[in-house]
């Protein structure tokens, strides 16, 4: 199938983490369709981290759009030429203050492919320390929280439920799976 040639590029508005861009192109009748987006300026990661004993390293974050807090796995942005497993272990380590020997790539995916340009990686931390380092932005508003796979899979039925914890659980599980 053929590509729609673009006809007209229009970036609206850019901040630190996205542009909203409007780009006009052929519809399936060849009339012009403005077509509106946001790319993301990086991708992102969405960390497992899974304790010896089965236990999962969660977060309470404020999410300022819903004006609430949501259970979460830790993630964060990957830096450019970044590995997924590394901008994993960092992350994981900037959020909750663990650090982890292991790390597995579980799943990859396009966030939200008709809105949003932003790939997803989903990574398994394990061979977890705790310590009591943490590197927070200002607005990274964040308690840490030790949960049981049945605890965490009961928040994520609560809403507002976070695509970052149930994503990590479906990912996990599928990793678990024979």
């Amino acid at each position: 199938m053929d590509i729609p040639p673009l006809l007209a590029r229009r970036e609206i508005r850019s901040t630190r983490f996205f542009t909203l861009v409007e780009e006009d192109l052929p519809d399936r009748q060849g009339n012009p369709y403005t077509y509106h987006q946001i790319e993301s300026k990086f991708n992102a990661v969405i960390v497992v981290p899974v304790l010896d004993d089965g236990r999962l390293v969660l977060e309470k974050i404020y999410r300022h759009p819903y004006k609430a807090w949501l259970t979460e796995f830790p993630a964060g942005g990957i830096d450019p030429g970044e590995d997924p497993c590394a901008a994993g272990i960092r992350e994981l380590h900037e959020e909750t203050g663990y650090l982890a020997s292991r790390c597995t790539l579980l799943h990859h995916i396009e966030a939200m492919p008709g809105l949003l340009r932003m790939s997803l990686h989903v990574v398994l931390a394990e061979g977890l320390t705790a310590s009591t380092h943490r590197h927070l932005d200002a607005m990274e508003m964040i308690e840490v929280e030790v949960l049981t796979r049945e605890e965490a899979w009961a928040r994520a039925k609560e809403p507002p439920a976070s695509m970052f914890l149930t994503l990590g659980l479906l990912a996990l599980g599928r990793f678990d799976a024979p």
